[in-house]
């Protein structure tokens, strides 16, 4: 050999390598559009490659013997790379990891070997140093090619799982999961490749020609790894702004969908329930009128029509509207209680602290209505209040509270019945809980509260 694997050059090659697949490592790690475990897998491949290169150093370039316990206890980190790479392709393409002990039993069969020969006295240690560094220790070729090789078992059932994956065509996101699928199975034909064909390089070069380890490990691996791991850094990160992309067209496709669904749910809601509501309206106004005869039943009929038509109104608002504010949600609230509390002799006041006017989707601002339209005919109906009051927060995260001085209640199951069950079920759809707290002679209050802040 004319390349001494003890020149200045080798160890700068070792260190470049290091700091270039931490510079690789970084973005990942702080990519947060990612899900942590995803991130986490993902680091792991480039980390494990790094270690290596960082022991290598540390025993081969600098033929120190004192240095050997540290190589064989860290001989457990290069046996996570394949489960590293399963877990990737699992949870990048939504999947889960089932009994995740399973994968780590080989790497702590190698946490023991490294403990026993820690315990080695120091005339065997020196010993086995040699025979690694002439590559004829056969434990320590073992372990180099269960390295190498499990890794391939470990390919084998990343493509398994990617065969069995079934996209749904109807899924909105189908388009986006099956670039996902796609970019695995090229990561892991990339890594197949240079897994393989290492193995191969190894095998050849140890047995054949007998090449020292120290050169496999401190010019061989720095330099046709970094290689592979370069095209998967800029694949993946091509990948990332494609997924990025899609991600926009797809979003946007489903928005104009659910737009039209909306105007036509609306069109044919105002169309047809509207139309029969006004109808039944004009009817028992022209009934009470002719007929002058029950006309506490017709004013019962005009008033649920009434109801139908309010509802309808509330409803086709939220429809129609792709983008709600707090306090254009709050305003019209307030709309609805002013007038359900006409003529009630129920006096409302109203009171807000909206530091963060943030936009909420129709789906929250439909379930929060809806309880805040039961919860306020509840105060109208049956609390027996001459007061109401009802505060809005916004901060952190969003706040309704619902106060009256009515009679109360003392709560029993009586009191959770479905009126109630209905309030909460509702709030918790929508990532609110719903409390009603109440005592006898001093009214009622619910209070509406956001369970964690959201970004709509």
């Amino acid at each position: 050999m004319n390349i001494d694997y003890r020149d200045p050059w080798v160890l700068l090659l070792n260190l470049t390598v290091i700091f270039i697949l931490i510079l690789l490592i970084v973005p990942t790690l702080l990519n947060t559009k990612e899900r942590l475990g995803v991130r986490l897998s993902f680091s792991a491949i480039f980390m494990i490659v790094a270690v290596n290169c960082m022991a290598n150093l540390a025993l081969f370039y600098t033929q120190d013997v004192a240095y050997f316990d540290f190589l064989f206890l860290q001989a457990f980190i290069p046996l996570l790379f394949g489960p590293a790479i399963y877990f990737y392709v699992l949870l990048n393409n939504g999947g889960e990891i089932k009994r995740p002990w399973i994968h780590f039993i080989i790497p702590f069969l190698a946490i023991l070997y490294g403990i026993y020969h820690v315990q080695m006295d120091e005339g065997d240690k020196v010993r086995v140093f040699r025979e690694v560094n002439a590559a004829q220790n056969l434990s320590y070729n073992i372990l180099n090619i269960l390295v190498m090789s499990i890794p391939l078992i470990y390919f084998y059932f990343s493509k398994r799982y990617l065969k069995r994956l079934h996209i749904q065509p109807a899924d909105p996101l189908a388009m986006l999961k099956k670039i996902k699928v796609q970019w695995s199975h090229e990561f892991i034909n990339l890594l197949l490749f240079c897994v393989f064909s290492f193995l191969v390089i190894m095998i050849v070069a140890t047995y054949f020609y007998q090449v020292p380890q120290p050169y496999l490990d401190l010019i061989g691996m720095p330099i046709y790894f970094p290689l592979i791991y370069a095209v998967i850094a800029v694949r993946s990160n091509m990948i990332s702004k494609q997924l990025e992309m899609q991600y926009a067209v797809s979003k946007a496709e489903e928005d104009n969908r659910l737009r039209d669904q909306r105007i036509a749910i609306s069109r044919d809601l105002h169309d047809n329930i509207g139309a029969y509501a006004t109808s039944l309206i004009s009817k028992i106004d022209y009934l009470a009128v002719e007929e002058k005869a029950g006309k506490g039943a017709l004013e019962d009929l005009r008033e649920h029509a009434e109801s139908i038509l309010g509802l309808l109104r509330q409803t086709l608002w939220v429809l129609n509207n792709d983008t709600i504010t707090v306090e254009d949600f709050y305003d019209h609230v307030k709309q609805y209680a002013l007038k359900s509390f006409r003529n009630s002799g129920i006096t409302i006041r109203f009171e807000e602290d909206i530091r963060d006017n943030r936009i909420l989707p129709s789906e929250i601002t439909i379930n929060l209505f809806r309880i805040l339209q039961e919860g306020l005919q509840n105060v109208m109906k049956h609390s027996g209040a001459t007061e109401a009051e009802l505060y809005m927060i916004s901060r952190d995260t969003v706040r309704i509270i619902l106060r009256d001085n009515g009679k109360g209640f003392i709560a029993d199951d009586h009191h959770e019945g479905y009126g109630l069950a209905n309030i909460k079920a509702r709030a918790a759809n929508i990532g609110f809980t719903a409390t009603l707290s109440s005592e006898e002679g001093k009214g009622s209050i619910l209070v509406l509260e956001e369970i964690r802040p959201t970004a709509y």
